[in-house]
This record gives C-alpha cells, sequence and structure tokens, in this order.
C-alpha cells in the first residue's frame, strides 16, 4: 500500500460526518467488574497521542470540556476524536484519545486500581495457583457461586460474593520449554454459555477475569507472535499520523485502544483478514497492555531476563501503534497475532519483567521504533512455519536484507528452524542467551537485537529509551581536598511506576586528566513516577589537586541487580558540568565564609 492510501486511511477517521454510535463503560483493569465515575472530554480539530500533560491541558477549558457520569455504562456517540479522562473512586485516571468508526461498537475504559487486589503466592514452588473474578457479562457485576475448573480436573473452586476465586494446582510438565495449556472451563446457573479459555502458565500465580454470558478468547495459539505476517512489514516512518512533544526523555503514551471482538476485552480479534475482525475498542494504561499481553506472547515460565527484554519489545511495538494508529477502526492495534495478542490475565514473573522495565521503549531516528519479533529468527529453512522473505544470511545468522533488518550472528539460534518473520528479535534467542555463559542480560540482549552491539545498519539501529531524567543539579560553592561533598539533583521519571533498581554515579575530572571515580559513594535510589530531589555523596580523596573541576553525574538501570555500576547495566542519563566544582587547598577553604 502506498504512503498516500495509508495517510488516506488515517484522515478518514478524523473527519467529521463519521458518527461512532454506542457505548462506553467503565471497568476495573484487574477484575473486569464495572465501576461508576466520571468521563470528561473534549472534541478536537486534529490528531493528538494520549499524553496525560496535553489532554489534561486541553481539558482545563471549562466552556470546551464536557462531563457524563457513567453507572457502569452509558451512550457515548461522537463524529470526531475526543481526548478525555477518566476517574473513578480509588482508581488511577485514565487519559485517551478515542477516534470514531462506523464499525465500532463501543469502548471499554479499563481503570488501573491505586491498590490493586492482594496477590497470593502458591504453596509450593512447583505450582500454580489460579486467582480470579467472575462477572456478568451484561450487568458487569459478580457473579457469585460460579463453577470453575480445568479441563480433566473437574470443578475447582467456586466465586464468592465478590466474583473472586482461586485454587491450586501441580504446574503442568514444560513442553520444548514452554508450559503445557491448561484449560479453563466455567459456568453458572443462569449463563447458557461455559466460558473456556486457555492460560499459558509457568510456576507461580495466575491472574485472570471469567465473563459469563459472553464468548471466551477461544483456542489458544502458540503464542510466539508475529510469525504469521507476511511481507516485510512497515517501514519506519512510512505512516506517521500523530506526534509527540519528546524533549527531555522518552515519554510513553498514557495509553493504548486495542481492538476485540466483545465489550468484555476478552475475545481477541485482528485486521480483516486475520480471523474475526474487531468491533470493540479497549482502552488501556500501556503498562497494563504490556502486563496482559506479555504472558501469551513469551512463556512466563522464561528466565526474567528473557522476560524483561520482552516487555520492551512488546512496549515500543505497541505505543508505536498508538502514534501510528491502523487505519481499519478506532483502535491503534488488534488483539490477535496479526498485531500482538493480548488477552485477559496476569502472572507475577511477567508483571515483575514489565515493572523493571516500566516505561521503557525503543527508538530510532528520534523517534519511537516498531521492534518487531518473531519466535525463532534464525535463517535455516525446516518444517516450522517460516515467512521470512529472504533467508540469505544462513544458518547461525538472523535477519532479513530484503525487508532492511541486516545479518546478525545470533549463534543461540544454530541448527533451529527458522519460526517466523526474520525481522527484530528472536523470541527463543531470547531465553537461550539466558542459559549462556556469560547469562546475557534484558539490556544486553535489546542491543544485540535491535543494534547490533552498537554496530547495527539499517533498521538495526534501535536503542532503548530514556526513562529517567536528570533536570537540575546543585553544587556546593566551594570544596577542598578531604571533604565530603553533597550533590543535590531534580530527577524526572517519565515512566507510570515506581523505578525501584536506580543508581547514581559520580565522577570529576580536572581539565583533560583522568577520571576520578567514588564507587563507594554508587548507592541505589528508588525514584517514584514524576519530579524528585535525590542527593550524591562524593568522597574528595585527601590528596587531590586544588582546581575547577568538572562534574560527572548520571542515572543507570541497574540491570543485574548487584547495586554496583558495571557495563551490565543501563545509563538513562548523563550530564556534564565542565569546571563547576571549585576545590581549593585546605589552608584557604576555612577563611571562606558561608
Amino acid at each position: 500500500m502506498t504512503w498516500w492510501l495509508r495517510w488516506l486511511g488515517v484522515l478518514v477517521l478524523l473527519l467529521p460526518g463519521i458518527v461512532a454510535a454506542g457505548e462506553i463503560s467503565l471497568r476495573d483493569a484487574e477484575t473486569g467488574l464495572g465501576l461508576t465515575g466520571t468521563v470528561s472530554y473534549r472534541l478536537l480539530d486534529g490528531p493528538l497521542a494520549p499524553d496525560s500533560t496535553h489532554i489534561e491541558a486541553l481539558l482545563a477549558d471549562s466552556a470546551k470540556r464536557r462531563e457524563i457520569t457513567v453507572h457502569r455504562r452509558a451512550d457515548f456517540a461522537i463524529d470526531q476524536p475526543v481526548a478525555l479522562r477518566a476517574e473513578a473512586p480509588g482508581f488511577q485516571p485514565l487519559h485517551a484519545v478515542l477516534r470514531p468508526s462506523v464499525d465500532n461498537q463501543g469502548w471499554s475504559l479499563m481503570l488501573d486500581p491505586i491498590d490493586s487486589p492482594p496477590v497470593h503466592e502458591p504453596s509450593r514452588a512447583d505450582a500454580i495457583l489460579v486467582q480470579g473474578w467472575a462477572v456478568d457479562a451484561d450487568s458487569l457485576e459478580a457473579v457469585e457461586g460460579a463453577r470453575i475448573g480445568l479441563e480433566d480436573h473437574g470443578v475447582l473452586a467456586h466465586s464468592d460474593a465478590a466474583g473472586f476465586f482461586a485454587f491450586e494446582v501441580p504446574a503442568p510438565p514444560a513442553i520444548d520449554d514452554g508450559p503445557e495449556p491448561l484449560r479453563l472451563l466455567a459456568t453458572s446457573d443462569g449463563f447458557q454459555e461455559t466460558y473456556r479459555a486457555e492460560l499459558l502458565a509457568g510456576p507461580g500465580t495466575v491472574r485472570t477475569t471469567v465473563v459469563l454470558g459472553t464468548p471466551g478468547p477461544g483456542s489458544a495459539m502458540h503464542r510466539q507472535r508475529q510469525t504469521d505476517q507476511p511481507g516485510p512489514g512497515i517501514e519506519e516512518g512510512e505512516r506517521l499520523a500523530l506526534s509527540m512533544d519528546r524533549s527531555g526523555g522518552d515519554a510513553p503514551p498514557a495509553s493504548i485502544t486495542v481492538g476485540f471482538a466483545n465489550e468484555a476485552c476478552t475475545a481477541i480479534c485482528g485486521r480483516p483478514g486475520c480471523l474475526n475482525a474487531c468491533s470493540h475498542s479497549c482502552v488501556f494504561s500501556l503498562e497494563t497492555y504490556v502486563r496482559r499481553g506479555l504472558p501469551d506472547e513469551w512463556f512466563a515460565s522464561w528466565n526474567f531476563h528473557a522476560l524483561a527484554a520482552g516487555a520492551v519489545a512488546y512496549r515500543s511495538y505497541g505505543a508505536w501503534h498508538v502514534l501510528n494508529p491502523l487505519p481499519e477502526g478506532s483502535w491503534d492495534v488488534c488483539s490477535n497475532a496479526c498485531c500482538q495478542v493480548n488477552p485477559p490475565g496476569f502472572q507475577a514473573s511477567t508483571d515483575a519483567a514489565a515493572a523493571a522495565t516500566s516505561g521503557l521503549m525503543l527508538v530510532r531516528n528520534g523517534a519511537i521504533f516498531r521492534s518487531e519479533y518473531s519466535s525463532q529468527n534464525n535463517c535455516l529453512l525446516g518444517s516450522l512455519s517460516c515467512t521470512n522473505v529472504d533467508l540469505s544470511c544462513g544458518d547461525g545468522f538472523a535477519g532479513s536484507p530484503a525487508a532492511n533488518w541486516p545479518c546478525l550472528e545470533d549463534p543461540v539460534g544454530e541448527g533451529r528452524d527458522c519460526f517466523g518473520h526474520g525481522r527484530g528479535m528472536s523470541q527463543w534467542g531470547n531465553q537461550l542467551w539466558t542459559q549462556t555463559t556469560p547469562i546475557r542480560r534484558w539490556a544486553w540482549q535489546l542491543n544485540h537485537y535491535y543494534n547490533a552491539l552498537g554496530d547495527g545498519t539499517g533498521l538495526r539501529t534501535a536503542t532503548v529509551s530514556q526513562a529517567l531524567v536528570i533536570e537540575a543539579v546543585r553544587l556546593p560553592p566551594v570544596s577542598a581536598p578531604g571533604q565530603q561533598v553533597v550533590f543535590e539533583l531534580d530527577v524526572r521519571n517519565l515512566a507510570p511506576d515506581t523505578h525501584e533498581q536506580v543508581m547514581v554515579g559520580g565522577s570529576l575530572q580536572l581539565g583533560s586528566g583522568p577520571f576520578i571515580d567514588d564507587p563507594n559513594n554508587d548507592q541505589p535510589v528508588v525514584l517514584a513516577p514524576g519530579q524528585s530531589t535525590i542527593t550524591r555523596a562524593f568522597d574528595l580523596p585527601a590528596d587531590l589537586a586544588p582546581g575547577d573541576y568538572s562534574v560527572y553525574l548520571s542515572l543507570f538501570i541497574d540491570v543485574d541487580g548487584d547495586q554496583a555500576i558495571s557495563s551490565e547495566d543501563l545509563r538513562q542519563d548523563l550530564v556534564i558540568l565542565p569546571a563547576a566544582l571549585p576545590v581549593v587547598d585546605g589552608l584557604f577553604f576555612d577563611r571562606f565564609e558561608g
């Protein structure tokens, strides 16, 4: 499809006259239960990315702001895009941009609870604890007494008055390093259909929603996705419908609109020609979208670093589509293998991987990168489904040069059949690299697959985005050798979640001389979302020569978790203050006042 046809598809959605009449519902993103709250919105004259700062600025104009109260559901019809904020007591506000479409039957706004429901642990390390909520698709209320179990296991639990249920089963044996699916069944008096779903679960806790009175997500496929997308894919810059102000870091979109086949956001769907088309739009915070989808694109039983690499790729792919929405409907991205699989449910291991990488994406040429991946990108034709249009790289290499993804030496894939399109990251490579000596952690893996460790060309030139920013630094006016000085930093966390593994590094340099480091004071800090002030102490050597020292201060994400800064860690920001710290002889320092 030529570039102007893609633009036309997007512009049609932005023109007045297309009335999307339907319902809007407020739901708990964790449980699926309906909520009562307020939706404030404003009509837009053109495209706008769902950035909470810009949306709040628009909604501050009370003359142009509209408000509706939603008791679980409300009628909602628009003929042009709107920016909105959805609120409910006890939940995080959800900022979003909705677009009209004649095929859209409504929107589900999925709000994140401020205090998530408690996650219990299984009694044994080799067990799976399944916990969740049974919800009536019509009333959006809890279903009490629903019978929930697994195929071949019978009924294992009954939902209580809040709809909650829980049961524990032994973890199934792994098949080729992936878990055997658990087939979940749920029935209840007064509901004709049996809810059916498949869970790809490793040992640990799984949380899911059972929606009675609506079809379930259907039979799960092997979910190492993007294996069935033909052709070379979309080139970067081919369709750029929206833009964001990314000055001072790489802020991710606040939300993403995903196409589903039902209001409950459980029946996955695709683009036209890719199984059933999407008739409903579900809006999630970007991080909830990642936590929902990651267990079904990667195996939750895999190593943390394989899952963390996957979380960044999954988030970046979704965020790119927020800024470059698909032209078929009112949603940015579909929910099945045509785009990224996103069924209901969360797992503890993938939640941890998403949290550790919160807000991090891949960027290229100053824009969020469409981070493709597929199951096994080794260029060896075998018996598996291989859609790579160019296997010229050969065995032991990943890539698809005809699609502008240059060859990459990837020895962990050697001897393995191609299973996918060859573009971007190899998902089985993620897990295999965690089994090498030394282990290759998530930051290395992203740099390897998307940037060839700094030697990339073509589309293999993306880097990890910047979510942590140093905005201001305050220094002491003067110091003396042997003193401890304290640097005060104003920093901003652009991610929506707290980053708990952050290291603050510091170095000094006199002119072009050697760097003076102070690793003993490289202490970890915790950065909550938004702005905060932190300090970094520095012990000046007793024999430090007088002079005006340049100050280097940096923020790192502690990838290897050893609470020390090393080449394994991901640098997020570095500020250099030339000749900013005067160091004077101690004899004269005492004569300074203040």
